[in-house]
């Protein structure tokens, strides 16, 4: 019984807290998110150019995407993220604000794959269609 209490006690308080962003979304959230420097990166633009060959795609499976900069960022409906907002994001994964990176998440920004490389969507789809 101690061991179950300790090791709950452990997951309670050294858990790390969900970005305020992620939790105006339902628990069944997937999300692509994109970390660069900023909107000039070349991995950034590949990513993008990816992203907007299937929006049919994206649609159907309702992934949102996040794109998150060194001091703001986009959210998937166009609306600005704040540098604040910004800095728990790349805190909570883990993220140094001038590496590349693209993180696929589902659930309550559960991380499910990431990579340090521009992905197809084929990969996207196929990572997100395992978990349905």
């Amino acid at each position: 019984m101690k061991i179950i209490l300790i090791a709950f006690s452990f997951f309670f308080f050294f858990q790390k807290d969900i970005p305020q962003i992620f939790t105006s979304y339902d628990n069944g959230l997937m999300a692509v998110i994109i970390f660069a420097p900023d909107n000039q990166s070349k991995a950034y633009n590949r990513s993008i150019t990816l992203l907007t060959k299937d929006p049919l795609g994206i649609d159907k499976r309702n992934i949102k995407i996040f794109e998150i900069f060194q001091s703001g960022g986009i959210g998937p409906s166009g609306e600005s993220i704040s540098e604040e907002e910004v800095t728990s994001i790349r805190k909570y994964y883990d993220i140094y604000p001038t590496n590349f990176k693209v993180i696929l998440s589902a659930g309550k920004s559960a991380e499910i794959f990431r990579s340090d490389k521009p992905i197809t969507l084929e990969e996207i789809f196929e990572r997100f269609d395992q978990i349905d």
